[in-house]
């Protein structure tokens, strides 16, 4: 190896290292030196080489002894999120449905094979599973992640099942693929997905994916709630029919602002 190669692997490494403090940071809202060395395996000064940069970047803040996760991250994650055509166009329509149905609703994007969340319009009467935005969930287990399944081919779901696994959450999670398979094919036929208790005990969503073009999606929009008010007459009946409306929408102002 030349020694160019050695000064780009040891870059490398160094990148990755800090990227891993600041997941540590976030995971723990905040920590010392002293804390993030023992726990992240690193020398002391390695670890203050690495929270000082990050520090003088802007992306970690230090009150008093104590490194956190600065608001940089927000701003970057927001301004990314506001350009996207998906959420300036599913917006005000989760909000009117929201308030429509009274349960959450919910849109989401796929990102390195997981469901990311970004935007929901909460009902103070409804519950969910309370996740953050930008939290990231595998698809096998959400009405969201189900139905951007749903658009991709059986071959390319595979490879994000290889990849991912289908770890269980609940007792209800599907863990079978061949389950999972004869869901996707009935979401394909009938339009929309359901979620029951899957990823968080006790809640329900139905979800539909907002298409693009043939085996891809712009991500995914979802009603949730809990079970006992997301029944099966309701979601044939008010919520699957509000929703598919929201998506044909949603999916043409997409096509007229593009």
């Amino acid at each position: 190896m030349s020694s160019s190669d050695e000064s780009a692997g040891r870059g490398l490494k160094s990148v990755e290292r800090s990227f891993a403090i600041v997941e540590y940071l976030d995971g723990t809202n905040g920590a010392t030196l002293s804390e993030a060395a023992d726990d992240l395996g690193l020398a002391v000064s390695t670890a203050h080489i690495h929270l000082t940069t990050l520090v003088e970047t802007g992306y970690v803040v230090k009150d008093d002894d104590v490194y956190r996760c600065s608001f940089e991250f927000l701003q970057t994650g927001g301004q990314r999120r506001d350009g996207m055509a998906l959420y300036q166009a599913a917006k005000p329509e989760l909000d009117e449905l929201q308030a429509q149905t009274g349960e959450h609703t919910n849109v989401m994007v796929m990102e390195r094979g997981f469901a990311v969340q970004l935007y929901k319009s909460e009902n103070p009467e409804s519950i969910d599973d309370d996740a953050s935005l930008g939290d990231h969930f595998y698809l096998h287990l959400t009405a969201t992640g189900k139905a951007m399944l749903a658009e991709y081919s059986d071959s390319r779901i595979a490879e994000i099942l290889d990849e991912h696994g289908m770890p269980a959450l609940t007792e209800d999670t599907i863990t079978d693929d061949e389950v999972l398979y004869e869901q996707v094919a009935t979401i394909r036929e009938r339009g929309y997905s359901i979620n029951r208790g899957e990823h968080f005990p006790g809640v329900c969503a139905i979800g539909t994916a907002i298409a693009s073009e043939p085996d891809d999606a712009l991500g995914a929009i979802s009603i949730s709630g809990p079970r006992s008010r997301i029944t099966p007459e309701r979601i044939e009946d008010e919520l699957a029919p509000a929703l598919l409306n929201k998506k044909n929408i949603i999916e043409l102002k997409i096509r007229q602002h593009g």
